[in-house]
């Protein structure tokens, strides 16, 4: 269904018109007969962007599709897009706040150029990231590979595609963080911490030899010699990814894939000088992250990728997110490498005493 959101003038208000019962629809089909004379509902992606007032048809095409459409000589047709909740406008309010704190512009409900698509949240800064948050599944023919394509094709630089579903996570086929899930008081308090949970992840390369500690990948118990790469998940908040991202030291590594994710400047020229001359299609071409482990299948297919932690430039934060890898001991965590004790993530100096 295009053109879904409307504005009905008999005090409804904003409606998604993809939403209403078969009842409220047939009954708005026959008010709003003479819908230029009738002026009760009006296009909301109009006025919202442009405050245009247009007075839309309403009518069943001959599929008993349910069709929304502008005048003749109007605007044409627009996307599918939800009606927002708000966690949702908390979320655009937060990333909108962050951003400007840090010195970008940013402009919401941002329409690109063309026309063809629009941000929930546009940032500005060395490069152009859009934010985009998503609450509920991806409706058919608007889903976030089309709408990905259709904003890179506008010249902005990425999207930044988040939720705090791990359904909506599961079947996006592009790049997608996604946080723990936060009540709206949380996504509105600013001290809040919002955690990067998925898809955002750290690189590792290594030779594989015995030396290494790694079990090879084709099987080899002695190594076979070759340069493996494999990622890991690591940790970042979602104020710090708004912070890094506009300034270019956040990156999408295939960000049309289903395993794309984000990750440091550093890990993506790593990866990209990895794969040169490759024909990388996803992840799952030069490594399976999500391989069982097994026991005696050779040295260097890692585990996990210890004591790596990608260089994430410090932020202008009171307290800086602690990675769920290093210690969190004192006022100022410590930041070593650590083990999770009952009493939390703690080095070998500050692990809890045994007597």
């Amino acid at each position: 269904m295009h053109n879904n959101l409307i504005y009905l003038t008999d005090g409804r208000g904003k409606t998604d018109a993809a939403e209403m019962t078969d009842s409220d629809w047939d009954q708005l089909v026959v008010d709003n007969r003479n819908s230029t004379r009738r002026r009760l509902v009006k296009c909301a992606w109009c006025w919202d962007d442009d405050q245009i007032t247009h007075w839309m048809k309403t009518y069943n095409n001959a599929h008993g599709k349910r069709v929304v459409s502008h005048q003749p000589g109007e605007a044409g047709d627009h996307p599918y897009q939800a009606l927002e909740s708000d966690e949702h406008k908390a979320y655009c309010d937060r990333v909108e706040r962050v951003g400007t704190e840090e010195g970008y512009s940013a402009r919401r409900e941002a329409r690109a150029a063309d026309g063809r698509t629009r941000s929930d949240v546009l940032l500005l800064g060395t490069r152009h990231v859009a934010y985009e948050m998503q609450h509920s599944p991806f409706k058919t023919g608007y889903g976030a590979t089309e709408r990905t394509r259709k904003s890179l094709a506008a010249k902005r630089d990425a999207v930044a595609w988040h939720t705090d579903s791990g359904i909506i996570a599961g079947a996006a086929r592009v790049a997608m963080l996604r946080s723990n899930q936060a009540q709206l008081p949380q996504i509105e308090n600013p001290r809040y911490q919002i955690r990067i949970l998925g898809g955002f992840r750290q690189i590792a390369i290594w030779t594989c030899t015995t030396r290494e500690g790694y079990r090879c990948p084709n099987g080899r118990f002695s190594g076979c010699g070759q340069t493996h790469l494999d990622t890991a998940p690591t940790g970042i908040t979602l104020d710090d990814f708004i912070r890094q991202a506009p300034a270019g030291t956040l990156l999408p590594v295939l960000p049309l894939q289903r395993r794309g994710f984000w990750t440091t400047a550093a890990d993506y020229q790593r990866w990209t000088d990895y794969n040169a001359g490759k024909r990388v299609l996803d992840v799952d071409q030069f490594e399976s992250r999500d391989r069982l482990p097994q026991e005696g299948y050779g040295h260097s297919r890692p585990a996990s990728v210890k004591n790596y932690l990608p260089s994430v430039p410090p932020q202008r934060t009171m307290r800086s997110f602690a990675s769920a890898r290093t210690c969190e001991a004192g006022r100022t965590p410590c930041g070593q490498p650590a083990r999770l004790y009952a009493a939390g993530w703690r080095c070998e100096e500050h692990r809890p005493s045994s007597h």
